[in-house]
């Protein structure tokens, strides 16, 4: 698993049109290497945010990388479709990048600095982690260490204890795995979401829950 001060995995994931990408040919560039799905509502509304940053800091030297863990060709292309993105999107539909990198929840995004090593998680999408992640990102970009505390977490109980990925979550529909909405309203979703995890018999937040009432 990708943690902050360790290298990341050279993963030879892939371009939309199946040209091979790797991680490691962006070696002394900041990289915000954002993990997105169709399904996900807040990763939709990241697009926009994330298009900024790359034109903003692009020739600072900084790269925008959207990683998607999908299989499904059409909910990929159909997602691109109604938000374009002018950043690079590359696809792992092997899930392996995910479990590098430790993935629980949608959106996840990590910062890379110039030495290729990971050193901050970002989790979930709203105007205060994106605030902290381009606080974060600029500090690389002008040579500097982030502060403990930099980055963003969701609850303990989202940790991946079970067999079902976060990445493969969309048809559960569960609202929980957006991270959107107040403090409070996330705390009465996870309550929610464990309750119909325990009853599917899986526990935890990557349980095989139905994702009905």
């Amino acid at each position: 698993m990708a943690r902050a001060a360790d290298s990341p995995p050279d993963l030879k994931i892939r371009y939309l049109d199946g040209k091979p990408f790797s991680l490691g040919s962006l070696k002394g560039r900041v990289v915000v290497l954002d993990f997105w799905a169709s399904w996900c509502v807040p990763c939709r509304a990241s697009v926009p945010f994330f298009d900024g940053l790359q034109q903003k800091y692009g020739a600072r030297g900084l790269s925008v990388v959207g990683l998607t863990l999908e299989e499904d060709d059409d909910a990929v292309t159909d997602f691109l479709d109604a938000v374009p993105a002018t950043f690079s999107i590359v696809r792992d539909p092997t899930g392996r990048a995910g479990e590098a990198f430790g993935v629980v929840a949608m959106p996840t995004t990590f910062l890379i600095d110039r030495e290729g090593r990971t050193v901050a998680r970002f989790e979930g999408s709203d105007k205060t982690v994106h605030a902290k992640l381009e606080a974060a990102a600029t500090t690389l970009l002008d040579g500097g260490s982030l502060a403990v505390g930099t980055e963003v977490r969701v609850s303990k109980g989202l940790a991946a204890t079970g067999t079902v990925k976060a990445w493969e979550r969309g048809y559960l529909a569960d609202p929980i795995m957006s991270l959107d909405g107040t403090a409070a309203t996330q705390i009465f979703r996870e309550h929610i979401h464990a309750s119909k995890e325990a009853a599917a018999g899986d526990g935890g937040a990557s349980g095989g829950g139905c994702g009905c009432n």
